[in-house]
């Protein structure tokens, strides 16, 4: 939406292609997680510097590099066109109160429980609702929830499994996917609610968890995954707007879903050969 200010038409659609590759607060989580459980505590510098650190500036680094390598692309070719002058109007520069940081935080706050907040609750309770459907007769003749793999939301998973296999994904991440689309940060609370009905609980269940489905390598390849995948539906809808038209919207999906598969593809490869 910020693109608005931008005078040249063609250089307003190729910084709305490229935004969605910066990482966003919503791709935290994720990393956060995956992090945690899977890159050790290694530190360099006698301390100053840790290896988790170095992997989250990487993957900012990653959207950074995809960025400007699209847009370099993208003004060489289809949206190529003269140069414009650059003009930005500063604002005034002030030392940050106390005051005003707990407002900032108070604001970001309600607006994630507003927004984020809600859909995580509304996919949560849709997945565990589609868990427990069909309902099945046990012997004694009660009715009992099946067998995650065996319901509705397992069978979606087993589905798409085939083609999320080759990145190290099994068919429990690859609804963790799909539920992202609505929100990117949703992928966690969807791993917690499916280890959740398996038996799990807490952050360090979750953990253990994923290191039975995911080998290191898949890990790696799953942040990669998301550092270059265009997963939120919202991010969509607004590139629909701002460009007047799905054909914009599609491609950049489209693109972006392509870089992400070919990069986790080459990550779990790369990462499990170096482990082995």
């Amino acid at each position: 939406m910020a693109t608005r200010t931008i005078e040249n038409k063609r250089d307003r659609l190729a910084t709305i292609l490229v935004t969605p590759f910066m990482t966003c607060s919503a791709r935290l989580p994720v990393y956060l997680l995956l992090i945690a459980a899977f890159i050790p505590n290694t530190v360099y510098l006698d301390g100053l510097i840790g290896l988790r650190t170095l992997v989250m500036l990487g993957l900012y680094v990653a959207g950074f590099v995809a960025a400007f390598t699209t847009a370099r692309l993208l003004k060489s070719s289809i949206l190529k066109s003269s140069d414009t002058p650059f003009i930005l109007e500063l604002p005034q520069y002030r030392m940050p109160t106390l005051r005003s940081l707990a407002l900032r935080l108070m604001d970001r706050a309600h607006v994630f429980l507003r927004q984020a907040g809600t859909i995580i609750v509304c996919v949560t309770i849709a997945l565990w609702v589609l868990a427990q459907v069909p309902v099945i007769h046990t012997a004694s003749g009660a009715l009992s929830a099946p067998e995650l793999a065996n319901s509705l939301i397992g069978r979606l998973g087993h589905f798409i499994e085939p083609a999320i296999a080759p990145l190290g994904f099994n068919w429990k991440i690859g609804i963790g996917l799909i539920s992202s689309l609505a929100a990117r940060e949703v992928i966690v609370g969807t791993l917690g609610t499916i280890y959740g009905i398996e038996g799990g609980g807490g952050s360090a269940d979750l953990q253990a968890a994923l290191h039975r489905d995911l080998t290191p390598g898949g890990a790696v390849a799953l942040l990669v995954f998301f550092a270059f995948a265009m997963q939120c539906m919202s991010t969509v809808a607004v590139v629909r707007r701002e460009t007047g038209g799905w054909k914009w919207p599609i491609l950049q999906f489209l693109y972006m879903g392509a870089l992400a598969y070919a990069g986790a593809f080459v990550a779990v490869r790369l990462v499990d050969h170096w482990l082995l």
